[in-house]
């Protein structure tokens, strides 16, 4: 078992709550009232099937990248699918506990952590202001120039998907050398990452007109989707969490597939 403050201080060290963005809402969602945690589940999300499988596995914490709480709410309806959540969890004991833009941020986060496993060099934080916490995402290079094809196996390799699972931008014969990336949701970055001098931009959520405004620019594309950049946070955050925790806890990555989205080459197969 581990205290309260003792696990508090510990995700603090992993995701410095100053590393949040402001509009965001990090820290306990919900809190049971228990002194001490022995079982964490890790997710990237609260779902109906997430909070089923912390029964199971007898979790006393969820740890979640993604806020249940995100908006103000009004009231808690069981009626309502976010109200449903926090009764079922509060009448089941199961505190949750968020690390978001902070994790995103995090010095073995999201972004740190994906520019890791694509083996990128020379990565550095993507300024986008003066302050000491104004950044988001990171810049990195290949070891040596590659093509944007080859780019999208490594990619497809890192995340472990398929390659019809990405949307790409740019011709396929591209020299690649300079990379930028956010994991998550970062159109509103793409002008900023042309202007830093990237080759190619690795982030997720793309609309028709980011897609247009890259092409413009000059600048290859890789949306592997929100789900996509970020299932990698389960079990990096998994594996810091039980390295700091010890044998004092046990720390559970979850093994619910939370990409609501099916390939529509999945339909042969039905």
């Amino acid at each position: 078992m581990i205290k309260e403050e003792q696990l508090t201080a510990i995700l603090e060290d992993i995701a410095a709550p100053q590393l949040a963005e402001d509009w965001d809402n990090c820290g306990f969602q919900i809190r049971t009232g228990r002194e001490e945690y022995e079982r964490i589940l890790v997710c990237l999300e609260v779902t109906k099937s997430v909070i089923e499988e912390a029964k199971t596995v007898g979790a006393d914490m969820i740890l979640t990248h993604h806020p249940l709480l995100f908006t103000a709410i009004k009231k808690v309806d069981n009626k309502n699918i976010t109200g449903n959540y926090v009764i079922e969890l509060i009448r089941e004991g199961i505190s949750v506990y968020s690390v978001h833009t902070n994790f995103d941020k995090a010095a073995e986060g999201n972004n740190r952590y994906l520019a890791r496993l694509l083996g990128l060099c020379d990565v550095e934080d993507m300024r986008t202001g003066t302050g000491p916490y104004d950044y988001m995402g990171c810049i990195g290079a290949f070891s040596r120039e590659i093509t944007l094809r080859q780019a999208v196996k490594i990619i497809c390799d890192a995340l472990k998907l398929k390659e019809d699972d990405l949307r790409v931008v740019g011709e396929f014969d591209k020299r690649i050398k300079h990379v930028g990336l956010c994991t998550g949701s970062g159109a509103e970055f793409i002008s900023r990452m042309a202007e830093l001098g990237c080759d190619l931009y690795i982030t997720g959520d793309i609309k028709y007109h980011d897609a247009q405004k890259a092409k413009e620019c000059g600048l290859a594309l890789i949306d592997a989707g929100h789900y996509g950049t970020e299932a990698i946070f389960t079990e990096n955050a998994a594996v810091q969490l039980q390295t700091r925790i010890g044998a004092a806890a046990s720390v559970i990555p979850s093994t619910i597939d939370l990409n609501p989205f099916v390939g529509a080459n999945e339909l042969s197969k039905v």
